[in-house]
C-alpha cells in the first residue's frame, strides 16, 4: 500500500510545483485601469533654467546633466487626453528631488540618511500620483544629485497604473529574490543539518561552510533585484546587509576550500580574516564620519575577493599535485565552488565596464547550480549516513534480538542483568520460565511443531508479564521477566493477577490451536531489591521455584518425561 501511497503524493506534490511555476510565467490578460497603457516617461523632457524658464534643450531622465551646485531642474507638459489621472513610475538612484505640477508640489523624497545607509541610499521605486486635470499641465522635476561619486539616476521610466507598473516589476524581477531567498534557506538548512546530523568534524565545517557561502552569497544576489527596496521598510538597512554580505563572502567560500582539498595550514585564510577586518574597520570609519559611500570602497572588498580567489586556486592546484583530491564529494565541491567563483568575476568584470542594472546576474545562476548539486549531494550524504545508521541499528537489534520470538536475546539479558548490578536503587520481581514437554513436542512432532509452541509461550508471556516489564528468551524453552514497580506489594498483586490471565491464556491456545502435546509453562518468582547489588542470587531463587512449580505440574499430570 504505501509504494502507490507514495507514488500519489509525489504526482500531487509535483503537479503543485509546475502549476505553481507557471503562475509566474502565464500572463493574465484584462483592461484595468483606463489608464493602464504604458507610456515611456524618459523622454520628453525639457531642462529648465534657474529663472523657472523651461528652455528648448531636450533632457532624459536615465542621463540628466547636474549643475556645478549638483542640481537640475526639467519639466514637460501632460496633455489630459492621454495622462490625466496617470502615475509616474520609476526607481531613483542617489538623488533627491520634488515633483510639481503647475508649480503645486505634489511628491517630494529627501530621505533621512541613518549611520549605517551611507552617503547615498541606492534604490527607491516611487509611484507619482498625478491629479486628474483637463487641458495641459506642466509636470516638473527637482532633482539634486547626492554626490559622492555615485550615478544619480531615474530609471525604468513610464507613465502607467502604478499597481500595473509594480505587478510588472514584480513579475520580471520576484523570480530574482524567490531565488536567492530558496538559494538562503536551503543554505540555512544545511547549516543545521550539519550542526545536528553530522559529527566528524572535517564533514562539519565543510557542510557548514557550503551552507554559509550560499547564504552570503544569496543575499548578495538580491541586490539589483528591486524588490527589496519595495518590500522593506528600511532601505539603509538593505544596504547595510547587501555590502556586509559581500564583504564577508571571502571567508567561507576560502574554508570550504581548504575543507575540500584537505589542507592543513590555514594561513591563507587567516590572511583573510585580517583583511575582512580591516575592510570593516574602514566601513566602520567612512561610514560613522560620512566621510564616503559603500559603493567608493568597494575597491576593498573586491581586492579581498580576488586575492582569496588566488587563493582557493593554489591550494586546489596544490591538492591536485600532491594527490589529495581521490574524493567524489572533493570534485563535486570544488567544480561546483570554481563555477560560482567564475560567475562572481563576470559580474565583477561587467562592473566595472558598466552597461547593466543587474550587477549579479551571473552569480545567481552559479549560486543555484551551486546551491542545486550540493544540495542534492549533501542530502545523498544524509541518505547514507541514515542508511548506514539503519543497517547499525539493525545489527544491533539482531545481535539482542531472539530471531524466533523477537524477544530480547540472552545476550540482551546478560546487559540487563549488568545494569541491575549497578543501579543502587529499585524494586524488581525477576521470573523465570520455562516450557515444559518441549523435548518429547520435538522428538514426536519434529521441530517445527516445537517452534509453534515456543511461539505460542513467548507470546502468552509477552502479552501478560510483557505489559509490565521486559521479556527475554535465555534459552531453548527458557523464558526470564523483569518487572519494576514502586513497592513489593503492588508488584506481588500485579503478578498474582498477570498468572492468571497467563493461565487464561495458555488454555485458550490448547482449546483453539489443539496442539498434540498441550502447552505447559512452568514459572517462578523471586523479588530483587537493587540496594543488595546481588541480581544473580535471586534469579537463582525464581529458578529454584520455577523447578519446583515445574514438579507440581507433572505431578499433576502424571508424566514423567521431560
Amino acid at each position: 500500500m504505501s509504494r502507490p501511497l507514495l507514488i500519489n503524493n509525489l504526482i500531487i506534490g509535483g503537479l503543485i510545483l509546475i502549476l505553481t511555476l507557471l503562475g509566474f510565467v502565464f500572463k493574465f490578460n484584462y483592461q484595468g485601469s483606463v489608464y493602464n497603457d504604458r507610456q515611456d516617461a524618459n523622454d520628453g523632457w525639457y531642462y529648465v533654467d534657474d529663472s523657472g524658464r523651461i528652455t528648448d534643450r531636450e533632457a532624459s531622465l536615465d542621463s540628466l546633466e547636474y549643475g556645478e551646485d549638483g542640481e537640475v531642474s526639467v519639466a514637460r507638459v501632460l496633455h489630459s487626453d492621454g495622462l490625466s489621472g496617470g502615475d509616474l513610475c520609476f526607481i531613483s538612484t542617489n538623488v533627491t528631488f520634488e515633483v510639481y505640477m503647475n508649480d503645486e508640489k505634489v511628491y517630494d523624497f529627501n530621505p533621512e540618511m541613518r549611520v549605517y545607509t551611507g552617503t547615498n541610499y541606492g534604490n527607491v521605486v516611487h509611484y507619482i500620483n498625478s491629479p486628474y486635470f483637463d487641458g495641459d499641465v506642466t509636470m516638473r522635476i527637482d532633482a539634486k544629485d547626492m554626490g559622492h561619486g555615485m550615478n544619480p539616476q531615474f530609471i525604468k521610466t513610464y507613465f502607467q497604473s502604478s499597481a500595473q507598473y509594480l505587478n510588472d516589476l514584480m513579475r520580471n524581477n520576484l523570480w530574482k529574490l524567490v531565488l536567492s531567498m530558496l538559494v538562503f534557506v536551503v543554505g540555512l538548512l544545511l547549516v543545521v543539518q550539519a550542526i545536528f546530523f553530522e559529527f566528524r568534524p572535517l564533514n562539519k565545517l565543510e557542510a557548514v561552510s557550503i551552507g554559509v557561502f550560499a547564504m552570503v552569497l544569496a543575499i548578495w544576489t538580491t541586490s539589483g533585484t528591486y524588490m527589496l527596496e519595495v518590500f522593506s521598510s528600511d532601505l539603509g538597512m538593505v544596504r547595510l546587509v547587501n555590502y556586509l554580505s559581500l564583504v564577508f563572502v571571502p571567508l567561507p567560500g576560502l574554508t570550504l576550500v581548504l575543507c575540500a582539498t584537505r589542507a592543513e595550514r590555514i594561513r591563507s585564510v587567516q590572511i583573510i580574516e585580517f583583511l575582512v577586518l580591516i575592510n570593516i574597520i574602514c566601513h566602520f570609519i567612512a561610514l560613522g564620519f560620512r566621510l564616503d559611500d559603500y559603493h567608493n570602497i568597494l575597491y576593498l572588498t573586491h581586492a579581498t575577493f580576488l586575492l582569496a580567489v588566488i587563493f582557493a586556486i593554489y591550494h586546489i592546484i596544490y591538492a591536485f599535485s600532491r594527490k589529495k583530491i581521490v574524493e567524489t564529494n572533493q570534485i563535486v565541491v570544488l567544480g561546483t565552488f570554481m563555477l560560482v567563483v567564475v560567475a562572481g568575476i563576470v559580474d565583477l568584470i561587467f562592473y566595472y565596464v558598466g552597461g547593466r542594472e543587474d550587477m549579479a546576474v551571473f552569480s545567481r545562476i552559479g549560486l543555484l547550480i551551486f546551491i542545486c548539486v550540493l544540495s542534492m549531494y549533501e542530502l545523498g550524504q544524509l541518505i547514507e549516513i541514515s542508511r548506514k545508521s539503519y543497517e547499525s541499528e539493525y545489527m544491533k537489534r539482531l545481535a539482542h534480538e531472539d530471531g524466533l520470538t523477537m524477544l530480547g536475546n540472552r545476550l540482551a539479558f546478560t546487559e540487563c542483568e549488568r545494569e541491575l548490578a549497578m543501579r543502587t536503587e529499585g524494586l524488581f520481581l525477576i521470573v523465570e520460565f520455562d516450557i515444559n514437554f518441549l523435548k518429547k513436542v520435538n522428538d514426536s512432532y519434529g521441530h517445527t511443531e516445537g517452534d509453534r509452541i515456543i511461539k505460542a509461550g513467548a507470546n502468552a508471556i509477552r502479552e501478560t508479564f510483557g505489559k509490565y516489564g521486559r521479556i527475554f528468551r535465555t534459552g531453548g524453552d527458557e523464558f526470564i521477566a523483569v518487572i519494576e514497580g514502586q513497592s513489593f506489594e503492588q508488584l506481588s498483586r500485579d503478578y498474582e493477577s498477570t498468572k492468571l490471565r497467563f493461565a487464561e491464556m495458555i488454555d485458550r491456545f490448547n482449546r483453539e490451536e489443539e496442539p498434540p502435546v498441550p502447552l505447559s509453562i512452568a514459572y517462578g518468582m523471586a523479588e530483587y531489591d537493587c540496594s543488595t547489588g546481588n541480581p544473580e542470587a535471586q534469579e537463582r531463587l525464581a529458578d529454584e521455584r520455577m523447578y519446583e512449580h515445574k514438579k507440581k505440574i507433572k505431578k499433576s499430570l502424571d508424566i514423567n518425561t521431560n
